[in-house]
């Protein structure tokens, strides 16, 4: 005999554009959310050590722009994007995102504003949490004064 116990992940889906995505909002995934930028960071690090052989310059003189540190600023920012939706969402987000809409910028602005909605979503299930043990909490004290 064989007992099925259903266990559902903690979390909720979240569409960017036409994109569904899953966000974790376990115990353990919240810790990393809460240090997206900090872990962000490091990732920008490391791309900026990629980049490190490209002199970019103090002032951009318009009429004479070398396109390759221009694209390797790009590629800076958008690897630091990447790694916050990486973060976020788990591996490869961003590509799966960045290919439907190839819009760094864009993207980047939809980030603040997951980031807003994530928070939120969290303090609602927070506090959803805390009826549910409140709850529970009324409920064994009753009938713990039943028996008594």
């Amino acid at each position: 005999m064989t007992i099925n116990i259903d266990v559902q992940r903690t979390g909720f889906p979240i569409k960017i554009g036409t994109t569904e995505l899953w966000f974790d909002a376990s115990l353990e995934n919240l810790r990393r959310f809460f240090n997206v930028e900090e872990i962000a960071q490091e990732k920008l690090k490391e791309a900026q050590e990629k980049a490190k052989h490209i002199h970019f310059p103090e002032e951009i003189d318009v009429d004479n722009i070398d396109i390759n540190t221009v694209d390797a600023a790009m590629d800076v920012n958008k690897e630091f994007i990447a790694a916050q939706y990486d973060i976020i969402f788990g591996n490869d987000t961003f590509k799966k995102i960045y290919k439907q809409y190839p819009d760094v910028l864009a993207l980047e602005q939809a980030l603040d504003v997951v980031g807003v909605a994530i928070a939120k979503r969290i303090e609602e299930q927070e506090e959803e949490r805390s009826e549910k043990v409140e709850d529970k909490k009324v409920a064994y004290l009753d009938k713990k004064a039943r028996k008594k």
